[in-house]
């Protein structure tokens, strides 16, 4: 296995006035072995990381081989399956259909979605994106869905596990309705919605999901000539074994998005300079929601809301690992580590930004 050094891409783009460059050097060489050493002990074929900060790209770099069988180098075009991350690229479409006025977080989820049972309400759309709706995780029942519509009929037979807005599950039941509504109101399936309201906005050439279906014992999927194949490490045996997750096309806006690092970068950096969302609406991705008690939510529009240190920080991760996504909102400093080692812990982000903050001892 081979790791291209992210090293020089650090020390070129980490510019600042309050840092010197010999800060950066020692700074970019501390990530990098930390990065290099996790590589080895937790056997990731494939790694690339992002650090943006108020809208410019500090370090963008990748190590390893994206695909183990025919050597493939990873690059910063490498497209990673985000898992759960995907959340916060659906999230973001969200954002921009509240900011034009075609939806609202205090919404009745019964406005945009029709024939809905009397016990759903009080259900509202901040209770799709946060995880408070008390609808069924359709996940968990290990059923098949055709559409995202037989998955919504599924839901609407089985009763409620609580009342919406008393309580916070993360389950997957909530963004099938996510789904629904945004086709809804937009008019367009889906994922035209979202290379329409973000990817061909922000230029993410390597973001795309690979529409994988199975019938019976049949798989099909799209090609994706920059995508990463996922590893799990096999430890009795010491080896590598591919791995995939089919994501059902009715969870696409929960899960499945296959997204580069340079891709995930141009997306934070659109965030941060306000050209997709201007910053009341760009903030309220992770403003924390509300119970109906008056308790905050730990999440706002799909994004985590928790503590880094003493600050606040917001982000996901996927996979648990193949994604993982940390920002500091108040700094605007944010981290994205992408593998393609299923059986890691999502750690590698917060340890990145760790040693980004750490002040140099002389």
């Amino acid at each position: 296995m081979t790791a291209k050094n992210i090293l020089t891409s650090m020390l070129f783009l980490c510019i600042s006035p309050l840092i010197s460059a010999q800060e950066l050097v020692e700074r970019a060489a501390k990530i990098d072995s930390f990065l290099t050493a996790q590589i080895e002990e937790h056997h990731i074929p494939a790694l690339s990381v992002a650090i943006i900060e108020d809208g410019e790209i500090k370090c963008i770099g990748s190590y390893g081989t994206a695909n183990l069988e025919y050597d493939v180098d990873n690059t910063e075009q490498t497209a990673f399956q985000l898992a759960s991350v995907t959340k916060l690229l659906s999230a973001t479409a969200i954002a921009i259909l509240i900011e034009e006025g075609k939806l609202d977080l205090e919404d009745k989820v019964s406005t945009h979605v029709k024939d809905l049972p009397e016990s759903w309400d009080n259900m509202k759309i901040k209770d799709l994106v946060a995880h408070q709706s008390g609808i069924v995780d359709l996940l968990a029942l290990k059923k098949e869905f055709n559409s995202v519509d037989e998955a919504i009929l599924t839901a609407r037979e089985n009763p409620l596990d609580f009342e919406p807005g008393t309580k916070t599950v993360y389950a997957g039941g909530d963004y099938a309705l996510v789904m629904k509504i945004i086709e809804n109101i937009s008019g367009m399936p889906f994922q035209q919605f979202m290379s329409s309201y973000v990817f061909d906005k922000v230029g993410m050439k390597n973001t795309l999901y690979n529409n994988m279906e199975q019938d019976f014992i049949y798989r099909t999927q799209d090609m994706m000539p920059n995508a990463a194949t996922t590893y799990v490490w096999d430890n009795e045996n010491q080896k590598q074994r591919i791995f995939s997750m089919l994501f059902p096309k009715w969870t696409y806006p929960a899960g499945g998005l296959f997204a580069s690092i340079e891709d995930l970068a141009k997306w934070i950096v659109a965030l941060d300079k306000n050209t997709l969302l201007s910053e009341k609406y760009r903030n309220l991705l992770w403003t924390p929601t509300q119970l109906r008690d008056g308790v905050n939510s730990p999440f706002g529009i799909g994004w985590i809301v928790d503590k880094f240190g003493d600050v606040t920080a917001t982000g996901h991760s996927g996979g648990p690992a193949l994604a993982d996504i940390m920002r500091l909102p108040d700094r605007k400093i944010t981290v994205i580590v992408l593998t393609n080692q299923i059986s890691l812990r999502p750690f590698l982000t917060s340890s990145v930004l760790k040693l980004y903050l750490q002040p140099i001892k002389n």
